[in-house]
């Protein structure tokens, strides 16, 4: 049914559980199991008046490489504990949506697996940006998870 999926994966509690749900689906069917990750940084933000004055600098690079390598690594133990291995771990830059479309397509996945709400300031909605994005845009079928 499912030969190659595609988790989304961004650390996030939901992201755990869509983890737990890619691992014993790619075990149950012998499928390669593919990690998707765009770390995301806060922006810069400006703090202006009269008595308070801060510039926030951007994160390095650097940074960001370290960023996503912390996240990466958690999601290679706790798929370990599931008794999996990540075929590859794809880490990109940008939207996360658009780099998780692009890898998709990039490995043939045929299924993609992701949590329903992740990092995203707006905790409150139904169904997360990303997980929307990545929904609408899929040429896939596509796993939700709470």
């Amino acid at each position: 049914m499912f030969s190659t999926i595609l988790l989304s994966y961004d650390g996030s509690d939901h992201a755990q559980n869509a983890l737990k749900a890619a691992a014993g689906l790619a075990k149950a069917l012998n499928a390669d199991l593919h990690l998707s990750h765009t770390p995301q940084i806060d922006t810069p933000t400006i703090v202006a008046g009269p008595f308070v004055s801060a510039l926030e600098k951007p994160p390095t690079d650097e940074e960001v490489v370290e960023a996503g390598r912390h996240v990466v690594d958690q999601a290679k133990v706790l798929a370990a504990k599931a008794g999996v291995e990540f075929k590859e771990c794809h880490v990109g830059r940008g939207r996360p949506a658009q780099h998780t479309l692009a890898d998709a397509e990039a490995i043939g996945a045929d299924l993609i697996v992701m949590g329903r709400r992740g990092l995203g300031a707006v905790g409150a909605l139904a169904m997360g940006s990303v997980s929307q994005a990545v929904s609408h845009g899929a040429k896939c079928a596509c796993m939700t998870v709470v």
